[in-house]
């Protein structure tokens, strides 16, 4: 995934490990790239937080061995809610949208797991607490 502007665009290529139906991609992998995708708009807006809700609508097919794109971006934030939106795209052909709602939390929401952060992390969302 790599960002531009105010989006976060990359790719994905799923193979047999990913599969639901012979020869196609579980929808259950495909939400979890989703999630992913749409968690990685955060360090775009500077703001962390957390899936509060996601909602995948499967548009097409996806086929395992096609390498498919990935686009996502924030279409609202509302005090804590970040409303982000993102599809998936097989060539011209739409293959999955998600709507969701992050909520922000404070960075130390993840020291409770016990494990240490990365050092990027440190100063994660300072402008949007400013």
């Amino acid at each position: 995934m790599r960002f531009e502007g105010d989006r976060v665009r990359g790719t994905v290529t799923f193979d047999e490990r990913h599969g639901g139906a012979p020869g196609f991609v579980h929808g259950g992998a495909l939400a979890a790239v989703m999630d992913d995708l749409l968690g990685n708009v955060l360090i775009i807006i500077d703001r962390p937080g957390v899936t509060a809700t996601m909602t995948v609508d499967y548009r097409g097919p996806a086929l395992l061995g096609r390498q498919l794109r990935l686009e996502a971006w924030c279409e609202e934030i509302d005090g804590r809610k970040l409303h982000m939106r993102g599809e998936i795209h097989d060539g011209d052909t739409l293959i999955a949208e998600g709507r969701a709602i992050f909520i922000h939390v404070d960075v130390s929401h993840w020291e409770a797991s016990g494990h240490p952060l990365p050092a990027s992390w440190q100063d994660w969302g300072a402008t949007a607490n400013a």
